[in-house]
């Protein structure tokens, strides 16, 4: 059948395709393999498969789901035991605080509060407080349960266990020995380690205090202005207003710079800046006055600084009160200077004659009218009786020299950059009286001073000053003598006497030392024995440093530090020792050298002045020994 007329048939809906001819089939529904069997419509018994898990699926399954349930439940435990934990402590939970005035006043009770806390689940164990502090606070009265001072700036306050959720405080009093406004600081440190734990932990925490009095009084004077190379004094007043004595006192002073150091009243106890009073009562207290020349630039601010204390038990210097001033350098027209003739180092001799020169200018640009100059110079150690000018005039009782235009025409009207000198002479007294031991470390001051009428200076004032001072070191008067006895009561002598050709006789020697007002130190006298002289080592006092060299036959007394005044408010500093000789044939008629020149060297603790001196060779001829006459001098000749 052609294909067309195929579709033309399948798609004809009055075909009828059944009776159709074709091939039998076994797909043919009217075929039959068997008689009476069609395949496609003979029933057979069919049977569904059973759907899910089988029993034994279900049971593994069932066991999967117990464990999984088990892990979960572990692992959440876990998980929740550990976030409890952790949970348990914060470090941010620990406080410390510090409650109390932050303000106090010097040497007056203090209460501070120390307060911490812990807001955590676990109990902190052997918590304790650290504190830390100056040496201007003291712990002290009987609010300090359980402290423990371990030293001057540090204590424990042991706390113990802190509960969970536990608050508390303790309590620190003590007193503050501070400047006023000065401020210092407490510092709390909480050491605890927590219950779950085994690591320590800390919290710190400090308050500041403003100290608002001071328990020392103190006070410094000090010129409002000064012009450059000027003579300023520093006056320092001082007092104990505490109860308590103040142990240790002392004063030190922080010069400005380009402050030159001239001398102090009383002497400085070390250096030329450090006063030692030693214990400081209840209201008892001093004046310093400091003398010096303060030079600078012109508008430059000069400070000193004074501060009063004690020294700490670790070394360092605790300030209970101190002051500053200020002085501001003004510029001069006039300018004036002075100085000694031929002593520059400005170190002077008992018996010396000082020639001052003074010298002056005008620096300005206008003419300066009715100049004066003058001079102050006081000193125990001049003879001002013999004191000599060049004109002027001189007043015994004030100690000041004036020159006018009167004694200088010059003076009258002292033009732009001219300058003029004037000379004085006034000597040394050989002898400077020493009444007691504070009568010492002399110096000779003296302050050269101008002015003029008609200009007023940068302050004010209604006439332009300007001052020039030099100072002047008193060299201690040292000297040593060598004096020989054959009748001795420090050390018993022995022999003939008159001496004996070949007979042994002994004989002391003393050296002693006088010095009168400064101390000396390193002080030695250095001499030899004559061949022929015998040492017998025999001292006097015997802890004196006296060595002998067999070798070369000298002799050396370290003499060591020699106060001054000794000699003068004491005996003299002296050492004794023997020596023997046996006269020789050869020696007969003759006197016998039982000592070679001594040499003295010392320092002067003051000036810094080395000392030499020198001493005559010693023979027998011993006037100082009233018991030996004089004809016992010398070794006697032979008898026939």
């Amino acid at each position: 059948m052609p294909l067309e007329e195929l579709n033309r048939d399948i798609y004809d809906p009055n075909s009828d395709l059944d009776k159709r001819k074709h091939e039998a089939s076994r797909l043919d529904p009217s075929y039959s393999g068997r008689e009476g069997e069609n395949q496609f419509i003979r029933e057979e018994s069919w049977v569904e498969e059973e759907k899910g898990l089988t029993p034994k699926q279900k049971k593994i399954v069932g066991i999967l789901l117990g464990a999984l349930a088990t892990i979960i439940v572990i692992v959440g435990s876990i998980v929740y035991i550990s976030y409890s934990r952790k949970t348990a402590f914060q470090e941010d939970r620990v406080t410390l605080s510090i409650d109390g005035p932050k303000e106090a006043d010097s040497t007056q009770p203090v209460r501070y509060f120390l307060k911490y806390k812990n807001g955590n689940r676990v109990k902190l164990k052997d918590a304790e407080i650290s504190l830390n502090y100056s040496e201007n606070f003291q712990p002290s009265g009987s609010g300090n349960v359980n402290l423990k001072q371990l030293n001057a700036n540090n204590s424990k306050i042991y706390i113990g266990d802190i509960g969970a959720n536990e608050e508390g405080s303790v309590e620190l009093t003590g007193v503050f020995y501070a400047p006023k406004d000065a401020p210092v600081y407490l510092h709390a440190n909480l050491k605890y380690s927590p219950s779950n734990l085994s690591s320590e932990f800390e919290i710190k925490n400090q308050i500041g205090v403003n100290i608002t009095t001071s328990p020392m009084f103190l006070e410094v004077a000090a010129p409002t202005d000064a012009t450059e190379g000027d003579s300023v004094d520093y006056v320092i007043d001082y007092k104990n207003l505490d109860v308590k004595s103040l142990s240790d006192a002392q004063i030190r002073v922080s010069y400005p710079e380009g402050f030159e150091f001239g001398f102090s009243d009383p002497v400085p106890s070390q250096g030329n800046n450090v006063w030692y009073f030693g214990v400081l009562n209840p209201d008892s207290g001093g004046k310093i006055r400091i003398s010096g020349k303060l030079t600078g630039s012109a508008a430059q601010s000069k400070t000193v600084k004074v501060q009063l204390g004690k020294s700490g038990n670790n070394g360092d210097f605790i300030v209970y009160n101190e002051r500053e001033k200020s002085t501001k350098i003004i510029e001069s027209a006039l300018a004036i200077s002075q100085e000694i003739e031929g002593n520059p180092s400005l170190v002077a001799n008992p018996g010396d004659t000082l020639r001052y020169i003074i010298k002056y200018r005008n620096k300005g640009d206008y003419v300066l009218k009715d100049v004066i100059v003058s001079m102050e110079i006081k000193s125990v150690a001049l003879d001002m009786t013999k004191i000599k000018l060049e004109n002027g005039h001189f007043d015994v009782k004030t100690g000041i020299a004036t020159w006018k235009a009167s004694d200088i025409p010059q003076l009258a009207s002292l033009s732009p950059d001219v300058a003029g000198e004037i000379r004085f002479s006034v000597p040394v007294l050989g002898t400077i009286p020493i009444g007691s031991a504070s009568d010492k470390n002399f110096i000779i001051s003296s302050i050269a001073k101008v002015d003029s009428a008609n200009l007023l200076n940068p302050s004010g004032a209604s006439k332009l000053v300007s001052s020039s001072e030099l100072n002047v070191k008193l060299n201690s008067k040292v000297s040593f003598d060598t004096k020989g006895y054959y009748d001795d009561f420090k050390i018993k002598n022995s022999g003939p006497l008159p001496m004996v050709v070949g007979s042994e006789t002994n004989f002391t020697l003393h050296w002693a030392v006088t010095n009168l007002s400064n101390d000396i130190s390193g002080a030695k006298i250095v001499s030899s024995l004559p061949s022929g002289v015998r040492w017998t080592g025999r001292i006097y006092p015997s802890g004196e440093k006296v060595s002998y060299n067999e070798r070369t036959n000298e002799v050396v007394w370290e003499t060591g530090d020699v106060p001054a005044g000794t000699g003068v408010l004491g005996p003299k500093k002296e050492v004794i020792f023997q020596i023997s000789v046996t006269p020789q044939e050869n020696q007969t008629g003759e006197e016998l050298k039982i000592l070679n020149v001594s040499k003295f060297s010392a320092k002067d603790s003051f000036t810094g002045n080395e000392i030499f001196l020198e001493g005559k060779e010693k023979t027998t001829q011993l006037p100082e020994d009233a018991s030996i006459k004089p004809e016992a001098y010398k070794v006697p000749g032979m008898q026939q």
